[in-house]
């Protein structure tokens, strides 16, 4: 589930013909647009180990409201992508768990300058360190899947139940990266810990507030939450590999999930995530204000790349992107292009969907977005 910038990779070329396509356009000035960004999808599956693509890009401006599924969604029986299957959205499920905090900021529960220590007063370090610094990535506690036990412990065990509790131990006993707010360093463990105090200040589980404040509202009924078990639900393919490949290794109901939590035990579909994506940037899930804020408090990370509130940013394009065994996903919008980009990989390897995000945001407007 880590965030990663773009990396250059070279193509590794796969005995794997691609599947059966599909894609799905409304307007036929755009085609030549819409041409390139199949060729660049279909050469990713032609010349890498990913099985297959989803890859949606709505560009309200240009009028393209585009669809295109490449490659395989089971390998084994040779079945096609289908760009309607739910998925794993990983490390997009902090942007879900980050809003909900942040509308109890709203209502006044808390504050993002509050210190841990209000809530959590028995936490290493925790009168330095802020809400804010959690949503952000700047509180300096270990990340807890970075724990080589951990590690060993979910492949030996997958079928383990994590409680949040036992993640947030397992980051504090390791030391910090830096002190809080002198640096920062993507940490699972920042975003468990407030998926717990969101249930400390509502009284509510995780799975309820997400859905209540967020899936409800938005009538997002193939998307969800999950705490624990193996099971995806919704019609959906399979999910491959653990970061490297190995031919035909399925991952897609094989660890429990409750390890991710609310730092990436989500599932949903390219359009609900859609529909979701463009709620969480263009606003109406918090206050004006607030919202606003969450747009511009941001971390640079490189040029054109910055980590907020829960929130990361590529160019003028907000959202995320998500990394556990088996799926990775990017879900971003801008509303400057007034154009929201969804793509999901049905593996999880180095090459990632940021990877096609950029080649689309080349082959649409250059190096303006």
């Amino acid at each position: 589930m880590e965030t990663k910038t773009y990396i250059a990779v070279s193509l590794i070329l796969l005995g794997l013909v691609a599947g059966c396509r599909k894609d799905e356009t409304t307007n036929s000035p755009n085609q030549p647009l819409i041409d390139q960004m199949k060729a660049v999808t279909d050469s990713i599956v032609k010349n890498t180990h990913v099985p297959g693509i989803v890859a949606l890009v709505v560009d309200h401006k240009r009028g393209i409201d585009w669809i295109y599924t490449a490659g395989y969604s089971d390998i084994p029986n040779k079945l096609p992508m289908d760009g309607s299957y739910t998925f794993r959205i990983g490390s997009n499920t902090k942007t879900l768990t980050g809003t909900v905090l942040l509308q109890l900021v709203d209502e006044r529960k808390l504050a993002l300058n509050d210190k841990l220590s209000r809530f959590y007063p028995g936490y290493p370090k925790a009168d330095s360190i802020t809400i804010a610094m959690l949503c952000n990535m700047t509180s300096g506690i270990y990340n807890f899947t970075d724990d080589t036990n951990w590690r060993n412990t979910l492949f030996v065990n997958p079928t383990k139940v994590w409680t949040p509790q036992k993640s947030v131990d397992i980051g504090f006993s390791h030391n910090f990266y830096f002190s809080p707010g002198k640096g920062m360093y993507y940490s699972n463990t920042n975003t468990i810990i407030l998926g717990m105090l969101i249930e400390k200040l509502t009284g509510n589980s995780l799975e309820s507030e997400i859905e209540n404040r967020i899936i409800k509202p938005l009538n997002l009924s193939h998307t969800g939450f999950l705490t624990s078990g193996k099971d995806l639900p919704g019609i959906h393919g399979r999910g491959y590999y653990a970061g490297g490949y190995e031919e035909n290794v399925d991952l897609t109901e094989y660890f429990d999930i409750s390890w991710g939590w609310a730092a990436g035990s989500a599932y949903s579909t390219p359009r609900e995530l859609q529909k979701y994506s463009e709620a969480l940037v263009m606003g109406g899930l918090l206050s004006d204000s607030l919202q606003q804020r969450r747009l511009n408090d941001m971390n640079s990370l490189d040029p054109g790349l910055a980590y907020g509130l829960c929130m990361l940013r590529r160019g003028s394009f907000y959202g995320h992107n998500g990394s556990l065994p088996g799926f990775t996903t990017s879900m971003y919008h801008s509303n400057t292009m007034d154009c929201t980009v969804i793509i999901y990989f049905n593996c999880q390897l180095e090459l990632t969907p940021d990877f096609l995000f950029y080649r689309f945001m080349n082959i649409l407007y250059g190096s303006n977005y």
